[in-house]
């Protein structure tokens, strides 16, 4: 296309508000970038490169194997046609030799008699290279002086092989020696050519190439059909995709095929069972949260309300109703610092202040803080140590990991009970259990109390005036020090606390 035709036709394409990708390519309405993208996702799918990888590996040696084979042949019927060549031109020198043939040049018989068995074309020379006997009665009486002639006339090579590969011919020469074997007194040649060896790979390769098409056209009907079976479960898989980013993330997807698609589809609906569970949390959640900060706000509304619409309000009542709305407030004020102190902890960029701290003082801190609440149940607090304990820990967030353990473990534990807070550490690791005597966790809710707003009992977590949040936090914590926590429980026997925390931020 010339540099103005080029021209003309940008301006019209302005003309038509097309928008241009390129010098050359204009896209309308988006036809042409939906064809350039669906080309590219043929070249780019799997079954397009697995068909052309079989393409690869099943015609392209085969026309390399037969264009082998027919090379070989080819050499090998020079080379024999060559031999017998050569043969035959050292059997009519010898004989020559012993005939003293040119001593009685008249003598045409056995040449005669040679001519009617070889087919190829033979001629004899004498010393001077002059044509004594042509088989073919072209060049009799003819001077050769050729250089393979003279060479063997020079007696400076014996046999000597001539071959013209564009005109497929080849001439052998061979010395003539007197009686003695001493001079050469003459030259054999015999000229052949290589047409009928020609022809016969002419044919072979026809034969050859008709058999690669039609091996080909089966191969690639075979390629085509499983390269389609083998991406089959790779389709249905993508199309089971899409539906999944549509938000049909309850469906399950049933690849079968080979052992490495089966494991892929499990490992894909094992996925969408924790999306499930995350996107029930992620609700769960929510209600959970509107549901705890609506109930203290509701409290405080019937209050609130039984003041405003009640007439002379006694003093002792007004000030129990304060004192309600107070205690309404403070649960709510908890369950915000709650909420803030999840959302600090579920930051990326969240960060610790670690000090070197004495565990065992920190324990007992938490202790003391609780004994008043133990005091009134009656529970026993206890701590076990052989010796004291030192960590990198961001003191005030483990604080309050001890203070929610230790306060649960006091809070739903039975009267007269026992809470038992065993520290001890080894070379690397910190070692925590606190154990209690309490009503214990029902199996299939050990594994979910760290679930934010999860709780065991609602009832019984209401009246002890939890949040539901406060083992998140534990947990969120303890993973941050790069730690591990762990429940284990029994109904009517008592819960254990299990935590692993390096004594070393740098060992994490």
């Amino acid at each position: 296309m010339s540099e103005q035709s080029m021209f003309m036709l940008e301006d019209y394409v302005k003309r038509l508000n097309l928008i241009p990708v390129n010098r050359l390519t204009y896209i309308q309405n988006g036809e042409w970038a939906i064809i350039i993208n669906i080309r590219f996702k043929i070249i780019k799918s799997i079954r397009t490169k697995l068909f052309v990888s079989l393409v690869a590996i099943g015609i392209l040696p085969l026309f390399i194997l037969t264009v082998s084979i027919l090379s070989s042949v080819r050499n090998y019927s020079q080379n024999e046609k060559k031999t017998e060549m050569l043969r035959h031109a050292n059997t009519i020198s010898t004989n020559l030799s012993r005939r003293d043939y040119f001593d009685n040049v008249e003598d045409v018989n056995y040449l005669d008699n040679i001519q009617s068995i070889i087919t190829d074309r033979f001629l004899i020379m004498n010393s001077d290279g002059q044509v004594i006997y042509d088989s073919n009665h072209f060049d009799e009486g003819k001077l050769n002086s050729s250089q393979p002639v003279l060479k063997v006339l020079q007696g400076t090579s014996t046999n000597i092989i001539d071959e013209d590969k564009k005109l497929n011919t080849v001439r052998i020469y061979t010395p003539i020696y007197d009686s003695d074997h001493q001079t050469v007194i003459g030259v054999t040649m015999l000229s052949g050519q290589y047409d009928l060896i020609e022809t016969t790979i002419s044919r072979m390769r026809n034969m050859a190439y008709l058999l690669i098409v039609g091996i080909s056209l089966i191969i690639l009907i075979l390629n085509f059909y499983f390269s389609g079976l083998l991406t089959k479960p790779f389709r249905e898989f993508v199309n089971h995709l899409k539906r999944v980013s549509e938000g049909h993330i309850d469906e399950r997807i049933d690849v079968r095929g080979n052992y490495e698609i089966e494991e892929i589809g499990v490992a894909f609906n094992e996925m969408l069972t924790t999306m499930e569970e995350i996107d029930e949390s992620r609700q769960r959640f929510v209600a959970n949260v509107s549901h705890e900060l609506k109930t203290p706000l509701s409290s405080m509304k019937v209050l609130a309300e039984s003041l405003l619409y009640q007439e002379d309000v006694p003093n002792e009542l007004y000030k129990e109703f304060m004192e309600d709305i107070n205690a309404e407030i403070n649960r709510e004020t908890k369950i915000i610092n709650d909420l803030l102190t999840l959302v600090t902890l579920d930051k990326k960029e969240s960060y610790l202040n670690i000090d070197n701290t004495n565990i065992n003082n920190l324990v007992e801190q938490v202790m003391r803080m609780l004994k008043p609440i133990a005091d009134k149940k009656e529970v026993i607090l206890e701590i076990e140590s052989y010796r004291e304990v030192f960590a990198e820990v961001d003191e005030t967030k483990m604080y309050l990991v001890f203070m929610n353990l230790i306060e649960n473990s006091i809070k739903y534990n039975n009267e007269y009970g026992k809470v038992t807070v065993t520290i001890n550490a080894d070379h690397r690791d910190l070692n925590i259990q606190i154990m209690d005597t309490g009503v214990g966790i029902p199996p299939e809710s050990v594994d979910k109390v760290f679930q934010r707003f999860y709780r065991v009992d609602k009832t019984r977590s209401r009246d002890t005036g939890g949040t539901g949040l406060g083992l998140s936090i534990v947990s969120k914590t303890i993973l941050l020090h790069g730690g591990s926590i762990k429940c284990i429980s029994e109904e009517g026997v008592g819960t254990t606390f299990i935590i692993r925390l390096p004594l070393s931020q740098t060992m994490k």
